[in-house]
């Protein structure tokens, strides 16, 4: 054996009641579990990890991270071990930074840079397809296991760039042929971003189309829908109806429900729509992350027939005074067919996270009512100046969501937790990219008995593991070792939105593939973690 943990209440994430226990690990596998393991007589020392009483369970999995370039070079491995994190998976909500093909490579990087960050120096190659970034990312000496899914918005973009329009027939297959190569590469699922350029431009039937090579392969689509406001149920029925006729799992991705006006009944109405689902046979789940603020690009508030073409025609239309009165004419009014925030939250509750020219650098974390009055200007003009002067690459936060409405969510057996960790080119993280996992177990276990310890830990670990077949997410012989020990009443996390950089502490380990990653919130880089590929590759 390599280690021994003793002494440790065993959560094994399978939402089973904790018991007092040890665990061994032998050859980066768990060996035995067990309420007492007998530590051999030539047995190191150091080789024996005192639990002393705290909790010990498998390491946290994140599938809904967008680190698909922080993935290189160890960029977040430190930030995601502190907080217990030892898998991860990126490219979600549509836009993954592979497969990009060659023509629209430039131009896909630009915009997703307010998501993913800059392309990491000498690695814009590795874009094209998604095998020659899994072989790139298969190199690097990670300490975190890492999958990636392949974003239905990237591939489209990869083939038509940001124009407006349906596919031709030799577009679409050039899209099933991309997607198609993804899956093999090992791919871990699709994700769609339907409120996104350029895939808000398939209606219904043409997502379904664009999807065919999933039908009946049980390969899931993890999905941000076209609308998280009043349009919600709207967008739900419509991806629920394309699983169910392409015969596959539906993942919805960071469930809420955008506007006061939308809290309290709609949830209830959403679980009622994935129950009646599953009457017919389609698998729903979902996922969402544990604070009211969410972070996004700042070109997402423009109505989508505004967002067509590309950052050059986006530009073009907002240094147009007369393009702007018919913006801001559509802001003004709610709409159940796109995501309005700025109706649904107000500007007052919309900040500009990322700014980076020297105009507007000095106002970024401000929201755009406070930038819009140090200017003296309307919001509505501030907006489109922001966008204009810094090319649409620009994050913001917003605060949409009702806490009432995310525990009813989190509550649900369907429900596992995500972080939603976005990376923008220079400005503030959103402190969720620091703190999500242990933020469920500080807030709604230990200081408020929402949930008990082994439920928070199912929808950490076993849960999402599920969802996109991932072997891992349970302390039991034969899995891998990634595990976690911790005592809840230490668990600490710093990051806030004044200053999120900063990591969680209270970790005394985190194993990743039986490998020391940290050590009493001394990170060590294991480079133990593994390339996550979907089973078959």
């Amino acid at each position: 054996m390599d280690y021994i943990i003793k002494n440790g209440w065993i959560v094994n994430g399978k939402n089973e009641k904790p018991f007092y226990g040890d665990l061994a690990v032998k050859n980066g596998k768990i060996e035995e579990v067990g309420e007492h393991i007998e530590v051999p007589s030539d047995f190191s020392g150091k080789c024996v990890l005192d639990a002393a009483g705290g909790y010990v369970t498998p390491g946290f999995i994140d599938i809904h991270r967008h680190g698909d370039w922080q993935a290189f070079g160890n960029g977040d491995d430190e930030l995601l071990n502190r907080q217990g994190l030892t898998t991860v998976v990126n490219g979600n909500c549509g836009l993954s930074v592979a497969p990009v093909g060659e023509k629209f490579r430039e131009e896909i990087a630009g915009f997703l840079s307010s998501v993913t960050g800059e392309v990491r120096q000498g690695q814009a190659d590795v874009m094209s397809t998604m095998s020659s970034y899994l072989a790139a990312l298969s190199k690097e000496k990670r300490s975190v296991n890492t999958g990636m899914l392949a974003g239905n918005g990237t591939i489209r973009a990869g083939v038509k760039g940001y124009a407006p329009g349906k596919l031709s027939d030799e577009e679409m297959h050039q899209v099933w042929n991309a997607l198609e190569e993804s899956l093999a590469a090992g791919a871990l699922g699709v994700s769609l971003g339907v409120a996104y350029a350029p895939e808000f431009e398939y209606d219904r039937d043409g997502l379904a189309q664009a999807l065919q090579p999933l039908k009946g392969t049980g390969i899931p689509i993890t999905t941000h829908v076209r609308n998280e406001g009043d349009g919600i149920l709207l967008a739900l029925q419509e991806v629920i109806s394309v699983a169910e006729e392409l015969q596959i799992p539906l993942h919805v991705s960071h469930l809420k429900c955008i506007g006061q006006k939308n809290w309290g009944d709609t949830p209830v109405k959403i679980l009622q729509l994935f129950d009646q689902a599953a009457e017919r046979g389609v698998k729903v789940d979902f996922d969402l992350y544990p604070y009211l603020t969410g972070s996004t690009q700042l070109v997402h508030l423009l109505p989508p027939q505004f967002q067509e073409g590309g950052t050059d025609a986006i530009c073009a239309r907002l240094a147009d005074p007369a393009c702007r009165k018919e913006i801001t004419k559509v802001l003004q009014q709610p709409s159940d067919i796109f995501e309005n925030i700025v109706e649904l939250a107000g500007f007052e509750r919309i900040y500009a996270s990322t700014l980076h020219t020297q105009q507007f650098g000095s106002y970024a974390g401000q929201s755009i009512s406070a930038i819009a009055k140090q200017l003296g200007k309307d919001p509505y003009d501030t907006l489109y100046d922001i966008l204009l002067a810094e090319r649409c690459q620009v994050t913001m936060l917003d605060t949409i969501a009702s806490e009432e409405d995310m525990l009813y969510f989190l509550k649900d057996s369907r429900a596992n937790l995500i972080s939603d960790a976005i990376y923008p080119a220079g400005g503030k993280y959103h402190p969720r990219v620091y703190g999500a996992f242990p933020k469920l177990l500080t807030d709604y276990v230990r200081d408020r008995n929402v949930f008990s310890i082994e439920e928070a830990v199912y929808k950490m670990t076993a849960k999402p593991a599920a969802v996109l077949g991932l072997n891992r997410g349970i302390l039991q012989k034969g899995m891998p070792a990634d595990i976690n020990v911790f005592h809840l009443d230490k668990l600490q996390i710093h990051a806030d939105f004044q200053n999120p950089d900063q990591y969680c502490t209270g970790f005394d380990y985190v194993l990743v593939g039986g490998e020391i990653a940290v050590e009493k919130d001394q990170y060590r880089n294991s480079k133990s973690g593994v390339l996550q590929r979907r089973s078959g590759n």
